[in-house]
């Protein structure tokens, strides 16, 4: 007993003179362990954030139509489509087209899996087709069966098709999802890749201020994020993009050409690229030798004076202007240069294209593929000018159903050369976006 009491004596005096020679780095060390315990969990959140590329777009998606940026980084389409239009394998090695255009049968490529590791089969490939009856043959082929001959389905099968959900092919795979109803908010994707949906330009701005990203992609303008620092900009034309003003040709002020040919005059040159017609200049159908309809006042006014004593009416005097809130500063340009010519106008915000208009100035689209039926053929209702032409509906309907590029490349050209003479829009510009990131 005697014994064990010296021992604990002796441990504590021991422990004593540690405690007195190395309290300084007890305590310290004490401290870091406390410190580290409740901070590196937050340390490697950070070091995750930072090694993640956020960004912020534009927009309202639901799965079915996210953005095709994003669905290509998670899936491929059976074709891959170039900036000029044209078609190469992706999923599909090669493809076979039959029955006059009617028939299209894709043979899928070796070694191609899903991202969960299993093979690709034709049975798989789904683009849920509401008009088109599909036939596999067996794993690797698959047929298309049309209900008439459709020159843009190879550039149609080039979107990226999935298994389910968003389980694709793609680089890139889906880790969460965050939804507000349909609507999409926040994807995460894997490898290290985050994408945030904001309802307007204003909400993406104000998110990248506050550090929820760290890139906003393609806004139409930086604003005040040109003046910070350690921000990048840069800017990049959208050839697949125009800006337009469309007259509504069954308005009573706009059935006369001359009078639009004068409208179309009246602007001046302000924006580049100009936007010489309704066809990516990339395209390989695109018509430079249009009439650019340059700025010439004088023929503005004679043009106008024709219209009078071709209808046998009164002179244009007013037009409405419609348009949408980020195009406003080009829409009182143009009222500038209409009231040059004499005619009073007055601007219209609007919201929706559901409304009725006079005229209307605002983005628009272009598709991969030349064929603009339904911008211009007389029967659709997406023909935003309501403009009726049987050369125009003659040759979209043929330009569509044509196989052999060349002649389609004709059919083109004559659309867009009898397009600008008739002028059912002003094509004014390609819009340029800007890419702002944190550096």
């Amino acid at each position: 007993m005697k014994n064990a009491i010296k021992e604990i004596r002796f441990l504590v005096h021991l422990l004593s003179a540690f405690w007195q020679k190395q309290k300084k780095l007890i305590i310290i060390s004490g401290l870091v362990g406390i410190l580290s315990f409740f901070c590196f969990p937050k340390i490697i959140r950070w070091l995750v954030i930072r090694q993640t590329q956020r960004i912020g777009i534009v927009g309202r998606f639901t799965t079915a139509n996210l953005p095709l940026e994003i669905q290509h980084l998670l899936s491929d389409g059976l074709t891959c489509l170039a900036e000029d239009g044209s078609i190469s394998p992706c999923l599909a090695a090669s493809w076979e087209i039959g029955n006059e255009g009617r028939e299209y049968i894709f043979t899928l490529k070796d070694n191609i899996f899903w991202q969960d590791g299993k093979p690709v089969k034709a049975s798989e490939i789904n683009y849920n087709f509401s008009d088109v009856a599909v036939e596999v043959i067996n794993d690797k082929k698959i047929k298309f069966i049309l209900k008439e001959p459709f020159s843009p389905f190879l550039v149609v099968v080039s979107k990226p098709v999935f298994k389910k959900g968003l389980l694709g092919t793609g680089k890139y795979k889906l880790k969460s999802i965050k939804r507000n109803g349909q609507i999409v908010e926040k994807l995460n994707l894997t490898p290290n890749l985050t994408y945030r949906f904001y309802p307007t330009e204003t909400a993406a701005r104000t998110a990248f201020k506050l550090g929820e990203v760290d890139i906003l992609s393609q806004i139409s303008s930086p604003a005040d994020l040109e003046n910070w620092k350690r921000v990048k900009i840069t800017s990049e034309v959208k050839y697949n993009r125009f800006v337009a003003i469309f007259f509504n040709t069954q308005n009573q002020k706009f059935t006369s050409k001359s009078v639009r040919q004068a409208l179309a005059y009246a602007i001046k040159d302000r924006w580049e690229p100009k936007a010489l017609n309704s066809i990516n200049p990339n395209s390989w159908a695109y018509n430079s030798a249009v009439k650019p309809y340059e700025f010439d006042l004088e023929n503005a006014k004679t043009l106008l004076k024709k219209s009078v004593s071709e209808e046998e009416g009164q002179a244009l005097t007013e037009i409405e202007l419609s348009t949408v809130p980020s195009l406003m500063s080009v829409a009182e340009a143009i009222k500038s240069d209409w009231e040059q010519l004499g005619i009073k106008t007055k601007i219209k915000i609007i919201f929706s294209l559901d409304e009725e208009f006079e005229t209307l100035l605002i983005s628009q689209d272009i598709p991969p593929d030349p064929d603009q039926y339904n911008f211009w053929h007389s029967t659709q209702v997406t023909n935003i000018s309501r403009y009726k032409s049987p050369k125009i509906d003659k040759l979209l309907e043929d330009g569509r159903k044509t196989l052999d590029q060349e002649k389609r490349k004709a059919m083109y050209y004559d659309f867009q050369k009898f397009l600008i003479e008739e002028t059912p829009a002003i094509f004014l510009f390609h819009p340029t976006v800007y890419t702002i990131s944190r550096i």
